[in-house]
């Protein structure tokens, strides 16, 4: 935990909830302001998203900023999630903006890995710079975090906190491993692909210990509360905080009956209101 706080730091996280263990990153990228009080887990009590509720329908919106019709997203906004030129554009047929991108698709994508080789990456990009094999690989500088070992340009990250990426650089000291890495937050660029299903209150879904939604999981019409056994909430989480999902409103505490389904169990909570989020276990 101490290298996460060191690393937090440097990257000039300042939220006191940043080990919050309930998934937060989609409220942070849709730009909602979280609540001044927190829960027992260090977790904001809510966020406000009512900015959401005031978006056009003729503009396109990433990371809290709109975008015009024929707007263009810089190239460095977004060049860490393999996409480029992205143009806001009118879809007719949903009869909402949404962005167009192109794919980029790095050598890396295309042929299989090099044996005894070691792929190299800058800060932020989506494909690596070079690949370094054989002896010259041998002789690169290390980096040691708990058990695992990097290459000098490989990519470096971390289970206390998968929204962090970090470069292994000649400069690492173990003793204060984050202090000369290159590190940088992921950001999640689900806004560029899945507008229309934010717009019809769809919820994020996580996957393991991934930093950013997976996919996301519009209401169905069977969706119903779990019953709670006769449990009855804690008085602090009956406030006027709750979590509403097509036509249901849930209490902090509350879920939804698991989705069993050929992918997987969705299993959707009410965790921090307004919106519901949910978890996909695979067998």
């Amino acid at each position: 935990m101490r290298g996460f706080k060191i690393a937090t730091f440097l990257l000039g996280v300042s939220q006191v909830w940043a080990n919050c263990p309930v998934a937060t990153k989609h409220y942070t990228t849709l730009g909602c302001e979280p609540s001044v009080e927190l829960t027992e887990q260090g977790c904001p009590r809510w966020f406000n998203c009512s900015t959401l509720e005031n978006r056009a329908s003729d503009k396109c919106y990433l990371y809290g900023k709109a975008y015009k019709l024929h707007d263009h997203v810089p190239d460095e906004q977004i060049k860490s999630s393999c996409l480029a030129l992205c143009t806001c554009l009118m879809n007719s047929q949903r009869g909402i903006a949404e962005f167009h991108c192109a794919h980029i698709d790095c050598p890396e994508f295309l042929t299989p890995h090099r044996a005894g080789c070691v792929r190299q990456y800058r800060m932020n990009d989506c494909c690596s710079a070079m690949q370094t094999c054989g002896e010259k690989r041998a002789n690169l500088p290390r980096c040691t975090v708990g058990r695992v070992s990097y290459y000098e340009g490989e990519r470096m990250h971390f289970s206390s906190d998968p929204c962090m990426t970090c470069i292994c650089t000649r400069n690492f000291n173990a003793s204060d491993p984050f202090s000369q890495a290159k590190c940088y937050t992921n950001k999640c660029a689900f806004e560029l692909i899945s507008p229309s299903v934010l717009a019809n209150g769809a919820a994020p879904v996580y996957y393991g210990t991934r930093c950013c939604p997976w996919e996301w999981r519009l209401p169905k019409p069977e969706d119903r509360i779990a019953q709670l056994n006769g449990q009855s909430l804690p008085e602090m989480e009956t406030t006027e905080h709750k979590c509403r999902y097509g036509n249901l409103t849930l209490n902090v505490g509350e879920s939804l009956t698991p989705d069993v389904t050929s992918v997987g169990i969705y299993e959707c909570f009410c965790a921090i209101p307004p919106m519901v989020h949910c978890t996909l276990t695979t067998a």
